[in-house]
Parts: C-alpha cells; structure tokens; sequence
C-alpha cells in the first residue's frame, strides 16, 4: 500500500494506493452524533474497506510515537 496524507482543513485524511488492482481509497477520521470517531471513506461506499485501512494508520503512527 502507498499511503498519503491529504492536507484537507480540519480533517486528518489519507489517500490510501493498494497494491492489487483494486482502486484507491480516500479514507477520513469522522465523528458520529454521539461524537464517537470512526473511519469513513469518500465518497461513501467503501465502509469497511475504511475501517480496515484506518486502522491500519493508526496502528502505524502508534508505532512511530513510541
């Protein structure tokens, strides 16, 4: 995976190129009525794709922080 962070205001969002054939993803950290964060992708469509790929950031820059 080639991973890009998108310099998007007020957003933490990523630009995520896949090895496979599959198509690139935009993922972006969102919050929902109860303010709980969760992973979205844009356009809308590719949710679980999001997550996964999300996770996968986060547990990346865990990793360079410590």
């Amino acid at each position: 995976m080639d991973v890009q962070e998108l310099d998007v205001p007020g957003h933490v969002a990523f630009r995520v190129v896949f090895s496979s054939n599959r198509k690139p993803l935009v993922v972006a950290r969102a919050r929902d009525f109860d303010h709980s964060r969760f992973w979205t992708s844009i356009p809308e469509g590719r949710q679980k794709e999001a997550e996964g790929v999300g996770k996968l950031i986060e547990e990346y820059f865990k990793k360079q922080n410590k």
